[in-house]
């Protein structure tokens, strides 16, 4: 797992823990996949990384939760990141909806990420 999927399945973990709405989930994963594409040199592998990321913590997160609505929610901000952030990231968009399709599948057949187990859960 990369920091940055580590730090955003910590994030959507707390905002499921909290309850809050699949709007401020959206809002959340968005801005955070955003400020992600802004750091640094962006290339279309970045971004198929960031949104890669960004999918398999939401897998991840909802095995452990029992939250599979949490995978659609998060596919679809993380896309809408992409197309939504303009200039040259937007001529990644198919590559970035390849990328997490794939993550997306993967999970539902069961080879994608599996939740994490930690010691005495």
């Amino acid at each position: 797992m990369t920091p940055f999927e580590e730090a955003m399945a910590a994030e959507l973990a707390m905002l499921v823990r909290a309850g809050v709405p699949p709007r401020a989930v959206r809002i959340t994963v968005r801005e955070r996949v955003v400020a992600r594409m802004e750091r640094g040199p962006l290339g279309a592998s970045e971004v198929s990384e960031a949104v890669r990321a960004t999918v398999r913590a939401a897998c991840r997160l909802a095995g452990e939760r029992q939250a599979p609505e949490l995978v659609d929610t998060v596919w679809r901000a993380a896309l809408e990141a992409v197309r939504g952030h303009g200039g040259q990231s937007a001529t990644w968009l198919s590559e970035a909806t390849r990328v997490a399709t794939t993550v997306l599948d993967d999970w539902s057949r069961g080879l994608g990420p599996r939740p994490v187990r930690r010691p005495g859960s």
